[in-house]
């Protein structure tokens, strides 16, 4: 409670609750703690810990806490006396962010102003060619560099990020586009695939998202492509590895199990957090529209020859050589390949180079519009036009 007003700062569900309990005659210790604040910047950082700064919180939801405190001028000495947080910890949740949010000038735990001090970008390096990447990373970020060390892995993921944002303010949103070969619209692929003729796809080639929350619809995603795939025809995804139990077995309720491909991609191990994995491949899963008659033998095992991580269309752009092959072996010779999740046109790109047309469907409409200007570029001068932007 402030001091000064009266008025409850932090605890109100606990005092309705509080409440409630003495209305049904419980008795009740009326417990509570008065504070008093210098000013409404004390008592607002006050609210800010109290309902943010909790033992629970992610590393994430903690920054979002010392930005918020940093914004507002206060030193980083002072976010971690306020927070019981060390100076080594506020200075690594702030360096957490791509933008640097710091006035001016600050305020210290002294209650005095000083002028921000913003150390320069740095990124160490032990060979030439480190250096060339890490030159072209901070070049990329300009002001938006953090002020601190970086390994030059985080200062490339950084310039990633920011030439992906500036990628998608530049880009033309649009519903639909199309050129001889190719042709995008934007939608739900439920929606899309339904109003698409049947049994005319001759490939399906996608990388669906990851998230827990697109769980749920690969059996919508299997459904909508059994119908719109020939007979015989093949469905290549791409899968996360933590639910891929569950990915299989929504796909089989409507597709026929043909095999399993492990991509691997040497420089991109990830940690999974969870099973305490370090993860270096991607699942691709190999399924058909009813019975399926090999013509060509398919190897199990591939590898990208990209080590660095090309993001800069979008997050999670694939590399472009497993398309390729896959294409090249699995579609009918000058066949219609199907990308229903198609982001920024990767496997479109793929399709259109080896003389294979294409259908890509996304419900982001910039993202569309990055996956249309990127297939005018893989098929120049093939007439291509926009269908109604918006």
């Amino acid at each position: 409670m402030d001091a000064a007003s009266g008025e409850i700062v932090d605890g109100h569900h606990r005092q309705r609750a509080l409440d409630a309990l003495r209305h049904e005659g419980v008795k009740v210790a009326d417990y509570r703690d008065v504070r008093a604040f210098a000013d409404d910047d004390e008592r607002l950082a006050f609210v800010l810990a109290a309902n943010l700064f909790r033992r629970h919180l992610d590393r994430s939801q903690r920054a979002e806490l010392v930005a918020k405190l940093r914004e507002r001028g206060w030193s980083v000495r002072r976010i971690a006396e306020r927070l019981g947080a060390s100076v080594g910890t506020v200075h690594g949740d702030l360096a957490s962010g791509v933008q640097d949010r710091t006035p001016e000038r600050i305020e210290g735990a002294d209650r005095k102003s000083y002028r921000a001090h913003r150390p320069a970008p740095s990124v160490v390096v032990t060979s030439q060619r480190a250096e060339e990447r890490a030159r072209a990373a901070l070049a990329t970020l300009g002001d938006q560099a953090p002020g601190r060390l970086l390994a030059l892995k985080d200062a490339e993921r950084l310039a990633r990020a920011v030439s992906y944002r500036t990628l998608r303010d530049s880009a033309t949103p649009t519903t639909r586009a199309s050129g001889e070969a190719w042709e995008l619209r934007c939608g739900d692929f439920a929606q899309v695939l339904g109003e698409m003729e049947a049994a005319s796809v001759d490939m399906v080639l996608t990388d669906p998202p990851y998230t827990d929350d697109f769980e749920e619809r690969w059996a919508d995603l299997a459904e909508a492509c059994a119908r719109v795939l020939k007979l015989g025809a093949v469905f290549v995804a791409y899968s996360g590895n933590h639910n891929l139990p569950q990915v299989i077995e929504a796909l089989t309720a409507h597709l026929s199990w043909l095999w399993h491909v492990v991509l691997v991609q040497p420089g991109q191990e990830s940690r999974v957090m969870s099973a305490h994995v370090h993860n270096g491949h991607r699942d691709l899963l190999v399924l058909s529209a009813g019975p399926y008659k090999a013509k060509r033998w398919l190897r199990d095992t591939l590898t990208s020859k990209h080590a660095a991580k090309d993001k800069t269309l979008h997050p999670w752009q694939q590399a472009p050589e497993a398309p390729h092959y896959l294409v090249d072996l699995l579609c009918p010779e000058g066949g219609l390949v199907l990308d229903p999740c198609c982001g920024a046109g990767t496997f479109g790109a793929a399709a259109l180079a080896s003389g294979w047309r294409f259908v890509g469907v996304d419900v982001d409409p910039t993202t569309l519009g990055i996956a249309a200007e990127r297939l005018r570029q893989a098929a120049p001068g093939d007439g291509a036009e926009n269908g109604d932007a918006s």
